[in-house]
């Protein structure tokens, strides 16, 4: 099934796999542990904003047994996703939504739960690497975080769920965003990559119209023997 210029990544859960092309911007563990992170019942109805190759819809969909609408604009990986979806089995569970995020409210149902990892840095800001396709996955040329707060209001039900990740120098940012559209963070979780180091990620869970009040959690990634952490290896299924 692979094409030139693609790989094939083992996600090291029950035999998924996922096709990235080598020169885009390829998934990180951000990702990953956003999808294990979020909790996401099998009636659940969830969108994937900026879905990118579909690794956050594919470890849903086969994790929680839910319905995911991927959201991505780049037609390349929109069209990557549909092959993810069927590689793993999942085009039953997956629907791919080929166009913007910004006014996908208009054309979408609504939903119990939204999940994006999104571009990290502004337009002009942080380092700029790989082609055109990696630069709109990592700033926000063509979507703010004001953009995707707005929208994943509007699409989430009264009570619904935003998982985000995202980097914990924004997250003030992040946090009043969010408010700004109905979003209440209700948990942060932040990451570490060791025990040794600051976190330098975090995964934020609010809900739409939810009552003030905020739990912080520690996530720390691996050991000072380089070893995966007992609650990172849950998390991944492992």
């Amino acid at each position: 099934m692979l094409k030139d210029g693609e790989r094939l990544d083992d996600l090291q859960y029950k035999g998924l796999m996922l096709i990235q092309q080598a020169d885009a911007y390829c998934f990180t563990s951000d990702a990953v542990l956003l999808a294990n992170t979020a909790r996401v019942g099998a009636k659940d109805k969830v969108a994937d904003l900026g879905a990118g190759s579909g690794i956050i819809s594919v470890l849903i969909a086969a994790k929680r047994g839910a319905s995911v609408t991927a959201v991505e604009f780049q037609d390349w990986a929109a069209e990557l996703i549909r092959r993810n979806a069927e590689l793993n089995k999942l085009s039953d569970k997956i629907t791919v939504y080929e166009g913007d995020i910004k006014g996908c409210r208009e054309e979408l149902p609504v939903f119990d739960v939204v999940v994006t990892n999104p571009p990290y840095f502004k337009a002009g800001s942080g380092e700029m690497r790989g082609d055109r396709r990696s630069a709109l996955s990592r700033h926000e040329s063509s979507c703010t975080l004001e953009d995707i707060a707005k929208e994943a209001s509007c699409l989430l039900r009264e009570g619904g769920k935003l998982y985000m990740v995202h980097k914990t120098e924004r997250m003030a940012e992040v946090i009043f965003r969010l408010a700004q559209n109905r979003l209440e963070t209700k948990e942060i979780t932040l990451i570490y990559p060791k025990a040794d180091k600051e976190a330098d990620t975090f995964i934020v869970c609010a809900v739409k119209g939810g009552r003030a009040g905020m739990k912080l959690h520690k996530l720390i990634v691996y050991d000072e023997k380089g070893n995966m952490t007992e609650e990172a290896a849950r998390l991944y299924g492992k």
